[in-house]
């Protein structure tokens, strides 16, 4: 998480910043959703850090049940997009595991492994 903020987030405020002619004191706004993993013990030392080597940096919670008015793409665009990925996964592991019905195979083995996927999840989000 600090690479993604020392890496990304943070040059990205200073370049608008730098583009505005804003002072590299003014402070920016980061959004994010409020998330379980955000209250637990290694997120508030993140939080501690970010105030320390961050303090332009606000960091801001989506309220919960809030996401499609902060974040409307997360609702009309991710939501479908993910539910569409599902349904084409759905659809390929089905037609594997018919396909292995069919050649009488004894024991239906659904390959998980990494390459193997990987592999298939291109098809996945062709379909999408």
């Amino acid at each position: 998480m600090q690479s993604l903020v020392n890496d990304i987030i943070a040059p990205y405020f200073d370049k608008k910043k730098e583009e505005l002619s804003l002072p590299f004191v003014q402070r920016s706004l980061w959004k994010i959703n409020i998330w379980s993993v955000h209250h637990s013990e290694e997120f508030c030392h993140f939080c501690t850090w970010m105030r320390e080597m961050h303090p332009t940096i606000i960091l801001n919670y989506v309220p919960g049940g809030c996401t499609c008015q902060f974040q409307p793409c997360d609702t009309g665009i991710q939501c479908v997009f993910k539910h569409s990925l599902k349904c084409s996964y759905h659809a390929d592991i089905v037609q594997e595991i018919v396909d292995q019905f069919d050649k009488g195979v004894g024991h239906i083995l659904v390959e998980k492994w990494l390459a193997i996927l990987c592999d298939h999840s291109v098809a996945w989000i062709w379909d999408t």
